[in-house]
């Protein structure tokens, strides 16, 4: 990269390009990819995160060309799933039986008994009894789920981290490695927690982590950000992040040592699994090496 072209994007980083070159960078073909990158990497809180040296050397690295097409091939896919989901029929894939999983890097849509809509988060899984559904009204959740309750349906979900009581309600439940995070988006929810019971009402998120609570705030979300194609993370360990990752995008990474101690917040991209691993993967000086399709690789910046 050119020494005048390194002071050009310096300066629009720091929003003091002028307009006249700012029009112009935005006429560049992967102008829309460089600002979700600088979008995402604003919300990430990790120490010691050098984000000058991490565009410098992912811009020194891009190809132009291939980023345009990996972008617009994940825009057009979006796009169809959002006018799929929103009538002319369903980006996810639809059952019926008293047993949904969602594999990795796919969400599933269903129905139960009583009209209240699901859907599961990638590698993801829900029980229940459909044919005794009203006398036994539970299920048993293993992941992430989003649940938009009949009006005035009652249930309870159950999670190896705790039951989350509902009633007329929209709200998401994620339980995953002694740790379970609720969201409220319509209505209340009774959160049961070990010795700990929480009522929790529209606009409010908790999330409680090896039997303590550790999240406890309102949030303006509308809906998850999973299904809106982000993934939203807060005080979250690398090694959970990273998990997260492989099962949304259904990709494999090699092992690595990542820091214990810090917690990770921030949102990554979901639609754009080549961003999300180098966001990501800055924050801890590392850098991605796609070895395949769905095959990546950390390795330490020297």
């Amino acid at each position: 990269m050119k020494m005048e072209d390194t002071n050009r994007l310096a300066a629009w980083l720091n929003n003091e390009l002028p307009e006249a070159e700012l029009n112009t960078l935005r006429q560049e073909e992967d102008y829309a990819v460089l600002e979700k990158i600088k979008m995402y990497s604003a919300e990430l809180q990790v120490s010691d995160f050098d984000s000058d040296r991490f565009y410098q050397n992912l811009l020194e690295k891009r190809n132009p060309t291939k980023v345009r097409s990996l972008f617009w091939k994940k825009a057009l896919q979006i796009a169809a799933m959002v006018t799929l989901f929103l009538g002319i029929g369903s980006a996810y894939v639809i059952t019926r039986g008293e047993q949904q999983i969602a594999e990795n890097g796919s969400n599933v849509a269903f129905n139960l008994p009583d009209n209240s809509r699901v859907v599961l988060h990638s590698g993801s899984e829900i029980t229940y009894s459909e044919n005794n559904w009203d006398s036994n009204r539970k299920l048993n959740l293993i992941g992430e789920a989003y649940f938009k309750v009949a009006k005035g349906k009652k249930f309870e979900v159950i999670t190896k981290e705790g039951t989350v009581t509902v009633l007329g309600t929209q709200f998401n439940v994620k339980a995953r490695n002694n740790r379970i995070d609720v969201t409220c988006f319509e209505g209340k929810v009774k959160i049961q927690h070990k010795n700990k019971t929480i009522i929790i009402t529209k606009g409010q998120t908790i999330a409680f982590a090896n039997n303590e609570l550790i999240i406890n705030h309102p949030t303006k979300a509308l809906n998850p950000s999973w299904i809106s194609k982000e993934l939203q993370f807060e005080k979250v360990h690398p090694q959970d992040v990273l998990e997260e990752l492989k099962r949304h995008y259904n990709i494999t990474i090699n092992d690595v040592t990542l820091p214990k101690t810090e917690l990770f917040t921030g949102h990554l991209p979901g639609d754009n699994s080549d961003i999300a691993l180098q966001l990501f993967a800055a924050s801890y000086h590392l850098k991605v090496v796609k070895k395949g399709a769905q095959d990546y690789s950390f390795e330490l910046i020297p």
